[in-house]
């Protein structure tokens, strides 16, 4: 017994001092892994030796293969946008006689909100008109005149071109005259008033904000690397982390077409009609499916373990007959793809793992391929 444990502590030495020599990272892995196997076998000739020994069986907890369908999601930040958010400006100056709307209030197309003073250009639109009256009146009597040949060639053209420059004239002043009464481009509600009454207003200072939520969409920047796995129509999750991770399921309405040169990214959208909720420069949370399998082998991902040579593989759980007690497989895999502590698989081999094949979960770094274990 003495010889034995002996043994097992010169092994153990010489694997120090061939970590301490001068040799490659393959040449250490492969005699790390040789003076393993040598240390196992003498473990178990110990075991043998010693006859007070009792068969140790180590405890784990399982899992099982499930197969369904899985999907991987990315997760990017987005925001609200609508094309119904503006600031309306004077497009005369002048002073505000009066404000029609309040704030939160709801407003159609078309209907007036702030009216700005007039009086100057009325009173212009008047001399104009009593101008316009005489210019009708001479150039009729000129006309009368050049039909019965009478009066001259000169003075009829010069009566037509009065009353057509002051015609002229009177639509240039109702048209400025008009621009006096500022109205709602599109129905919405108004979401704030920046003037007052009695103000100047001015067409570089905005008069109010007038928003439409009511169609938005939500936008996102997409990595190019993502580019191939992403179309028009892709499932979407949009979360409003603002309202309580509120979450609605969509789909991609828009991708962009250009790659931004700095960023490598480029834009996706996705519309919501007959919003009554969510507002402009809201954050969003927007899940893109960009891996959806049918009917595939997913398990834990934490039943996933990696060999020194970094190769991904699990350990199946065969029944002894004993109670509780299972044979342990080593069943190498490939994974497709991990997402919220599961993990999309394939093993090496086909048929090796089926749906509801059981595997260690906890407990696997105190096993080797064919030990007997029991689930606690």
């Amino acid at each position: 017994m003495k010889k034995i444990i002996t043994i097992t502590t010169i092994a153990l030495g010489l694997f120090l001092v061939s970590c301490t020599e001068k040799s490659s990272l393959d040449e250490l892995k492969t005699k790390q892994s040789k003076l393993k196997k040598e240390i196992s076998k003498l473990n178990k000739e110990i075991a043998l030796l010693d006859t007070t020994a009792e068969n140790v069986i180590l405890l784990v907890t399982s899992s099982e293969v499930e197969q369904k369908d899985f999907q991987h999601k990315i997760e990017l930040q987005g925001g609200v946008e609508t094309d119904q958010n503006i600031l309306i400006n004077a497009e005369s100056a002048g002073i505000i006689r009066n404000i029609h709307v309040k704030e939160g209030q709801k407003v159609s197309k078309g209907q007036t909100l702030i009216t700005i003073d007039a009086e100057i250009l009325q009173n212009s639109i008047n001399e104009l008109k009593t101008a316009l009256e005489m210019a009708d009146y001479m150039y009729d009597k000129q006309k009368t005149l050049h039909e019965q040949g009478l009066g001259t060639e000169i003075e009829f053209e010069q009566a037509k071109n009065q009353k057509k420059s002051l015609e002229s004239k009177l639509k240039t002043l109702q048209s400025q005259r008009g621009k006096t009464i500022v109205k709602a481009p599109f129905s919405g509600s108004i979401d704030q008033i920046f003037t007052h009454l009695g103000e100047m207003a001015s067409p570089q200072a905005p008069l109010i904000r007038l928003v439409n939520n009511k169609n938005i969409r939500i936008t996102a920047n997409v990595s190019e690397n993502h580019l191939g796995n992403i179309k028009l129509g892709t499932g979407v999750d949009v979360v409003f982390p603002s309202l309580n991770d509120t979450t609605i399921q969509t789909k991609v309405s828009y991708m962009g077409s250009y790659i931004d040169p700095v960023n490598r990214t480029f834009r996706v959208h996705v519309e919501l009609n007959n919003n009554s909720i969510f507002l402009p420069n809201q954050i969003a949370k927007i899940k893109l499916i960009d891996v959806d399998l049918d009917s595939t082998l997913v398990v834990n991902s934490q039943s996933i373990l990696q060999d020194t040579d970094n190769n991904d593989f699990v350990y199946k759980m065969t029944s002894t007959g004993g109670k509780d007690e299972y044979k342990i497989e080593k069943i190498y895999i490939n994974i497709i793809k991990s997402y919220k502590g599961e993990s999309a698989i394939t093993p090496i081999k086909a048929n090796q793992l089926t749906n509801k094949s059981k595997l260690v979960l906890n407990g696997a770094k105190g096993i080797t391929n064919g030990d007997i274990v029991k689930v606690q």
